[in-house]
C-alpha cells in the first residue's frame, strides 16, 4: 500500500509541476488568436510541462496496477489538491479565504476517510 501511494505522490507532483509550468507561461496573456493558441503550444517550456503531465499519467496507471482504484484515485487526488493549494499561494500568491481553507480541511478529511475506509477492505 505505500508503493501505492508513492506512486500517487510523484503523480501529483508531476501532474501540478506540469499545471504550474504551463500557467506561468500563460501570465498576461489571453488567448484569442490561433497564433497565439500556436505560440504557447509550440513554447519549449509548455513542450516540457505536457511531457510532465503524460509521465504523469503513466505514474497513475501504475498506482493503479498496484493497488484499489478506491484507494488509488482519492489519495492521488487529494495529495493533486493539496499541491494545487501550495502551489497556488506560494507561486501565483492566490489569497485564500477563510471560506477556502475550511473547504480545504473538509475536502482532505473527506479524502482522508475514504483512504482509510478503502486500505481497511483492501487488508480483510
Amino acid at each position: 500500500m505505500m508503493k501505492a501511494v508513492l506512486y500517487c505522490a510523484l503523480y501529483a507532483l508531476l501532474n501540478v509541476s506540469g499545471a504550474a509550468i504551463i500557467k506561468w507561461n500563460l501570465k498576461g496573456k489571453v488567448l484569442t488568436s490561433f497564433n497565439q493558441w500556436l505560440n504557447i503550444l509550440l513554447n519549449i517550456q509548455v513542450i516540457c510541462a505536457f511531457a510532465l503531465i503524460f509521465v504523469s499519467m503513466l505514474v497513475i496507471f501504475k498506482a493503479l496496477s498496484s493497488a484499489n482504484f478506491t484507494f488509488v484515485i482519492p489519495v492521488s487526488a487529494g495529495i493533486n489538491f493539496i499541491l494545487t493549494i501550495i502551489a497556488g499561494y506560494y507561486i501565483f500568491k492566490d489569497q485564500l479565504s477563510l471560506a477556502s481553507f475550511i473547504g480545504f480541511t473538509l475536502i482532505i478529511s473527506g479524502i482522508l476517510l475514504l483512504s482509510i475506509n478503502s486500505t481497511q477492505h483492501a487488508t480483510q
